[in-house]
This record gives structure tokens, sequence and C-alpha cells, in this order.
């Protein structure tokens, strides 16, 4: 009872010229318990396919107006889960051979086939539409699921990226306040950078590693002398060269790293000028990477613009002045221009303190 009950939700079609044939086949299936319908031509069972559902479809391989091998693979198009049963009572290696790689045929009889046969086809043909329903559920349900696991690692992955650039901004401000540097400079320089850099119409990835390379710009320090960082008076010759280390050491340092990899050369190159005066190497024009040349108009600005224990701030126009005056010596005239078109906008980001800053108390 509960096999017939089953068998009356399924539908098949039956394609045969044969009329005596299709008539037998249509009884066998509806004596099992099928609901059976059958159609002599394939133009007739193409139309009532588009308007109807069915479980599976028998069909013979020799008709009037194309095969049944044709008739299967045109309805694999557009149906490609509906199981195809082939039959034919002449058969042939090649005939046999193209049914069987058919994606959508799943058996091939022999006629004259018994009721036994034509029934156990139709039951693996449901049980076929019944794994191929089971599969297409599973491999839905499968990228849902990996939709879900990337949805939650790209969230993780922002909280990782976000902790840790908290870390490394704690870590520079420390280095900052070392130098006695104050005013967060290497957070500020990376806000600036920035805005000259979109001023310049850089790519979001170029803007990511300028970000990232101004703010560890002198992450090298860390391997600097106290004595020689924070000497009140001019270095000595010896002490020089020892500054003037720092940014290879950072820029080896970091390039080991694959995420700092692609900001080691700025971190490199942030003290050379233009014209080929500056250090460790001495190198000028476009050898200089374009990250770098930003920065060292920013870096200059910012000095200028900032207020120390031994010195004033500068005003804007005077700061201005002197970038636009080292323009094609200390700097790139590219970016002199962009910053001259952005001052407004550097000021805004600055917020400078203009005031000297009091020297501490003694202990």
């Amino acid at each position: 009872m509960e096999n017939d009950k089953q068998h009356n939700k399924m539908r098949v079609l039956v394609l045969d010229d044969d009329e005596s044939i299709l008539r037998l086949i249509l009884m066998y299936l509806e004596d099992a318990g099928y609901q059976a319908e059958g159609f002599d031509h394939v133009k007739l069972a193409q139309k009532r396919l588009r308007e109807e559902r069915y479980d599976s479809v028998v069909s013979d391989v020799v008709m009037p107006e194309i095969s049944g091998v044709e008739f299967a693979n045109k309805l694999h198009e557009n149906e490609p889960d509906i199981p195809v049963i082939l039959m034919t009572g002449n058969p042939s290696f090649e005939t046999a051979f193209e049914a069987i790689r058919m994606d959508s045929a799943i058996d091939y009889l022999i006629k004259p086939f018994s009721q036994k046969e034509i029934l156990n086809a139709v039951g693996r043909a449901a049980e076929t539409r019944k794994i191929r329903n089971e599969n297409r559920r599973l491999l839905a349900e499968n990228d849902r699921y990996r939709f879900h696991l990337e949805c939650l690692v790209e969230e993780k992955s922002a909280e990782i990226v976000a902790a840790h650039d908290f870390t490394l901004e704690i870590m520079i401000a420390m280095l900052d306040a070392r130098e006695k540097a104050t005013g967060k400079h290497s957070i500020r320089v990376r806000d600036l950078s920035l805005v000259l850099g979109r001023e310049l119409k850089l790519s979001s990835a170029d803007l990511e590693n300028l970000a990232l390379g101004t703010l560890l710009h002198d992450i090298g320090k860390v391997a600097t002398p106290d004595a020689i960082l924070l000497k009140p008076g001019s270095l000595t010759e010896d002490e020089w060269s020892v500054m003037q280390t720092h940014p290879k050491v950072g820029r080896d340092m970091v390039r080991s790293n694959p995420r700092f990899a692609s900001v080691a050369d700025v971190i490199h190159s942030h003290h050379e000028k233009f014209d080929g005066t500056g250090y460790p190497r001495g190198i000028k024009g476009e050898e200089i990477c374009q990250n770098a040349r930003i920065f060292s108009v920013i870096d200059a600005y910012d000095a200028m613009r900032s207020a120390r224990i031994y010195k004033a701030a500068v005003s804007v126009d005077q700061a201005a002045q002197e970038i636009v005056r080292c323009s094609g010596t200390h700097f790139d005239p590219e970016v002199v221009r962009a910053f001259s078109a952005c001052l407004p906008a550097l000021e805004e980001a600055g917020a400078w303190d203009l005031h000297p800053i009091s020297a501490p108390p003694s202990a």
C-alpha cells in the first residue's frame, strides 16, 4: 500500500509511435500505481513537457520526426534532472553506446520486454531522480555553508587586522615617545600622506602600502642607541653614520613578513632626496619609489608645522614656500604640485598644536 501511494505521486511520460506498444506500457505503469501519459509524436510530447512536471520519461529510440536519443538530448538541455529510459526493437551497438553515454538516459530496454523489466527501469529512474534532487539540495546547502564560513572568516580576519593595526599603532607611538616626538608623529604623517596620495590618484592598494609604509618609516630606530637618538647636540661623524643605518635596518626588519614586504622600499628610501643627495643609497628621481617621494614632502611639512621644546611652529605660508623652494632638489616636482593643490586638506588633517611643548620637570 505504501508503494502504491508513492507511485501515485510519480508521473511518467511515455513516447512511442507504435500505438499498441504505447498502450501496453501505459497499462503496465498504471496497474503499478504510476500516473502515466502517452504520446505518439515528439512535438506533442515536447509541448506537454513544457506544460507539466514529470518524474521520468520512457521513449522509443526510432521515431518518425527525430530519434529518441536526440529527443532525450533536447530534453536534457532544459530539464537535466529528468531521467530518460530509452527502448528499441532494433538494437545496435552504436545506438546502445550513444544511449549509455548520455547524461539524461539512465536505462536502455530491448523490445519486447516484460512488465517487470519496465517497472524495474522506472523504479530505478525514480531512485535516480531522488538522488539527483538530494545531491542538488546538498550542493545548495554546501554553497550556503561555504558562504557562511567565508563571511565568518572575513569578519574574523577584519577583527584580527584591526587588533593587529591597533597593536602596531601602540608600538609606533612608543617609538615616537622614545624619541620624544609629540603629537603622534608617525600616525599623523600616515594620515597626511594619505591625503596627498589621494590627490595623486593612487590606487587602493598603493594607498594601503603608503599608509603602512609611512606608519613604519622609523621602525629601524629601535636599533639606534639612546645616546645617539636622544643626543641633544650635534652628532659626530661616527654617530651620524650609525643614525643613517636606520632605513636599512627598518627595511630588513619588515621585508621577511608577507604583510610588510611590500612597504620595505618606502622604509628604506624615506630619507632619499630627489636630486640624489639623500641617504642611505643616494638614489634620485624615479629611482626612489613614489610612496617614499610622497612621504618626504609630508615629513618635511609636518616637521615645520609642529612645535617642539626647541622651536616654534612655522606658519602655513612659510612651510609651503619652503616645500616649493625645494621642488626638484629635495622633492619630486609632481608631488609638490599635488601638495600645493591639497594644502587646505592637509592643514585640516594635521591639526597641529602650534605652541611649543614645555619641557617636563626634572625628577
